[in-house]
């Protein structure tokens, strides 16, 4: 083989080993986030709605394709991996790309565009708190499974992520005055006082029971400031009347 042709081949194999799996994905989530960025300079609606059909193939391919916890076998060190960045960029250019929409750019073929790339990048950031968790408690080597019994450190980690992510959404919703955070952190954060009280709390010795009947008091105590400063924050809303005494 002349020396000229080795080149050439060598270069399209690299080529095709770079842009395959997550880097797909990946290139999606920065293409649709440099389209909607491009679109504040050049207002075609062309691009904006390219940026948002880029945004939500990504969106689909980390969370509604099973394939994508088979790419690579789990890696020694954990946290610090592929899904870290995959999902990380991917949920950065979803909550960018709700910015760059603002109004007056917000609509999409008659849709509000903004709340649902916010909910899609809650959604993937939520995946992956749950990735790297499944992952930490994983073999070495082995594909990554979800597994929510057997092991008492993986379980009350699951719990205890489930209600900080709960918590966030409660606090995002109350200062941002938007419903929809508020409530998705207070259904959160019941199925985390479920899964602890009728899972977790159910397979502890009396020592573990006693810890873990601390942190659901503390989980509810934070619960109900929350749920106060919820009817607050409604009562402020324009164009409610404030809640009721005893609500």
């Amino acid at each position: 083989m002349r020396p000229s042709s080795v080149g050439p081949k060598l270069l399209n194999v690299d080529i095709t080993t770079l842009f395959d799996h997550q880097w797909i994905t990946i290139g999606w989530a920065l293409e649709g986030a440099a389209l909607l960025w491009l679109f504040h300079r050049v207002p075609h609606p062309g691009l904006r709605l390219a940026g948002v059909g880029f945004l939500v193939a990504a969106f689909v391919r980390l969370a509604l394709n099973p394939a994508v916890l088979e790419y690579h076998p789990r890696a020694a060190t954990p946290i610090f991996n592929w899904y870290l960045y995959a999902y990380g960029i991917a949920t950065v250019c979803l909550f960018a790309g709700a910015w760059l929409l603002a109004p007056p750019r917000h609509k999409v073929l008659r849709a509000n565009v903004p709340p649902i790339l916010i909910g899609l990048g809650t959604v993937l950031a939520f995946l992956l708190m749950n990735i790297e968790i499944a992952d930490y408690f994983s073999e070495p080597g082995s594909t990554l499974t979800f597994q929510f019994s057997g092991n008492f450190a993986r379980d009350m980690t699951y719990s205890i992520a489930w209600a900080v992510f709960a918590l966030v959404l409660l606090v995002a919703g109350i200062m941002r005055r938007a419903r929809a955070p508020r409530y998705a952190g207070l259904a959160l954060l019941g199925v985390t006082i479920l899964k602890l009280f009728f899972h977790d709390l159910a397979r502890l010795d009396q020592l573990y029971r006693i810890g873990a009947f601390v942190a659901v008091a503390v989980i509810a105590m934070l619960a109900s400031f929350a749920y106060q400063r919820f009817y607050a924050a409604n009562a402020k809303e324009p164009g409610q009347a404030p809640p009721p005494p005893g609500s």
